[in-house]
């Protein structure tokens, strides 16, 4: 996720690498797993103004999606539809910014993808929902929250295709410490998601729930948990958590990620008791966009195995799970293509990580009988 050249992101500083492969059987009733992919927005300006193009040609063009590196179009949105069906997903996470104050003519083209999303009248039984970018220029001054909330409800959230977790349709929150900066308090946060779910129950929903991106508590430097909880969110995740313990200069092994993932979500468990939903790192390599001097390399089957992991993780960890029956994850993500975190078929990789990703469902459904 790149923007202006500045990108925001959750670092994770010391952890423990702790594997946690169960043979755990799941309870009957069990439901197959809902699994949602973030989607970045930001493939939809052609023109030489797109940063986001930014060394994406030369030693990455095998980065580019078999489609074509932009969905400015509806058959090519739909094409990204068809194709995350066919992988087992349920629902894209869409990157959506507030562009209202912004100049930039290629920022004007966020939230397009979206919007031919919402237009596609044969979505496979693909749903969506929001993540809510509030950092820099993107966050949303409190003297535009209410009118925003009512936008949120009334252009998404009512639409039987929005995603819900436990019957509350679902947004992520970006960063909680830009939304620490614009409401100033945990008072002031608690407040802006009340409105928010004050104008949710207005237009009939049970409410929203609010999941934020998080990193589990103050011993890693960024959140402290305890105050989220205060903060009214309805729960935690992430977008993804790269430069975990281990991680050195240059290439890196994807098992470190698999490894620290998984030490994350365990210390998700200790620091809170509000719900958590896992995210899948499918990979970072940001490269092309010089975000960081470390990169992973990866596989299709080692993305197959943390999937697993995660899913077997959630068996064992029926405390903070969002919904009772139904393993729900996260996956980061369908097209991240310059931070190398993308499953999207691409000119390299073929369809080899979508595969990947479907077969590693299959098997975890049909060795727990799972329907």
């Amino acid at each position: 996720m790149k923007f202006r050249h500045i990108y925001s992101m959750c670092l994770l500083a010391v952890i423990a690498l702790v594997s946690t492969s169960t043979a755990l059987a799941a309870a009957p009733g069990t439901k197959h797993p809902v699994l949602g992919i973030y989607y970045f927005d930001g493939w939809a300006d052609p023109t030489s103004a797109n940063f986001h193009m930014h060394g994406l040609t030369g030693q990455f063009a095998a980065r580019e999606p078999l489609s074509g590196w932009y969905d400015n179009s509806a058959r090519l949105v739909h094409q990204q539809i068809v194709w995350a069906h066919r992988a087992l997903l349920n629902f894209f996470v869409f990157d959506w910014y507030d562009t209202s104050s912004d100049a930039n003519s290629s920022d004007k083209t966020l939230n397009s993808a979206l919007g031919y999303f919402i237009k596609d009248e044969h979505k496979l039984g693909m749903k969506y929902a929001l993540l809510y970018v509030n950092n820099g220029s993107f966050s949303i001054a409190p003297s535009k929250w209410k009118a925003q909330c009512r936008a949120w409800v009334h252009d998404f959230f009512v639409d039987r295709n929005y995603q819900t977790i436990d019957g509350m349709p679902l947004i992520v929150v970006f960063s909680a410490e830009d939304m620490d900066k614009t409401w100033s308090t945990p008072q002031g946060v608690a407040g802006a998601w009340s409105t928010l779910q004050s104008e949710a129950k207005k237009a009939g929903l049970p409410g929203v729930f609010v999941a934020c991106c998080a990193l589990p508590g103050p011993q890693y430097g960024w959140s402290d948990i305890s105050r989220l909880a205060k903060e009214g969110y309805s729960g935690f995740t992430g977008y993804n958590y790269p430069g975990m313990s281990g991680t050195l200069k240059g290439e890196n092994a994807y098992a470190i990620i698999q490894q620290g993932s998984i030490s994350i979500f365990n210390d998700f468990t200790k620091g809170s008791t509000l719900p958590y939903i896992p995210v899948v790192m499918t990979g970072w390599d940001p490269r092309p966009w010089k975000e960081t001097d470390f990169w992973y390399k990866r596989s299709p089957q080692q993305l197959a195995q943390l999937v697993t992991s995660t899913l077997d993780w959630w068996l064992a960890s029926p405390g903070v799970r969002p919904v009772a029956n139904t393993p729900v994850i996260l996956l980061e993500a369908w097209n991240e293509l310059g931070e190398g975190s993308f499953i999207v078929p691409t000119k390299g990789d073929g369809y080899s990580y979508s595969t990947a990703l479907r077969s590693a469902v299959t098997r975890w459904d049909r060795s727990h009988n799972v329907r």
